[in-house]
């Protein structure tokens, strides 16, 4: 079970890779694209320090096997690309 929903959480990320790259090369050359990707880019990294601590105090409160801590890398991963291709989405449709 816990395969599955790292196989979904993955491809689901490698997915929304493709849309930030896509946005990039297309409207991320020009004044208003460099603002949009600061802008997520913040809430991207601010996304990925919360995982990251929530994955810290976890394996600090229940120690987490290799398995365990691979799965919860893998959507910390998936859940900073979700953050990032979220705002710009968002951003892209406000500015």
């Amino acid at each position: 079970m816990l395969d599955l929903f790292g196989f979904v959480v993955s491809f689901l990320g490698l997915t929304i890779f493709v849309f930030v790259i896509r946005f990039i090369k297309q409207e991320g050359n020009d004044e208003r694209g460099y603002k949009i990707l600061g802008k997520a880019g913040m809430l991207g990294f601010v996304s990925f320090l919360l995982g990251y601590n929530i994955i810290f105090l976890v394996n600090t409160l229940n120690a987490l096997n290799g398995v365990q801590f691979a799965f919860a890398l893998t959507c910390l991963l998936a859940f900073v690309l979700i953050s990032y291709s979220g705002s710009i989405f968002y951003l892209r449709k406000k500015y």
